[in-house]
């Protein structure tokens, strides 16, 4: 999501990924005035490309996350039916997302496998 700083005719004159008291309205990248802005903080960064996809990555998969938490809750899909990595990819994220917010999920983790060499992450 992009919020932009407006000047006081209303104008856009910057944006940012986060919204503050001066970043307050909710816009779309591809609005020109928008695209024109973002262009030329691509132009003048010394991020690439890569970087900056990169640095999105993490909000990206938590995106991800959640609308398969809701496609499951709404019975749309079910979580059986994504392959068997994913659905270990997905479970030991939300016990660490659980455990990081104090919320210990530890029945979802199957400890009978001590052995097994599956990344928790």
């Amino acid at each position: 999501m992009l919020y932009a700083k407006v000047n006081a005719n209303g104008e856009i004159i910057d944006v940012a990924t986060s919204q503050s008291d001066e970043y307050k309205l909710l816009v779309a990248p591809n609005e020109p005035t928008v695209a024109s802005i973002l262009e030329k903080k691509f132009a003048t960064s010394d991020a690439s490309t890569q970087e900056i996809l990169a640095s999105s990555d993490s909000d990206m998969m938590r995106i991800l996350e959640d609308l398969i938490d809701l496609l499951t809750e709404k019975r749309l899909i079910q979580f059986t039916e994504l392959p068997i990595a994913a659905q270990k990819k997905l479970l030991s994220r939300k016990w660490v997302r659980g455990v990081h917010n104090h919320h210990d999920d530890s029945l979802m983790i199957d400890n009978t496998n001590e052995g097994d060499d599956d990344v928790l992450i």
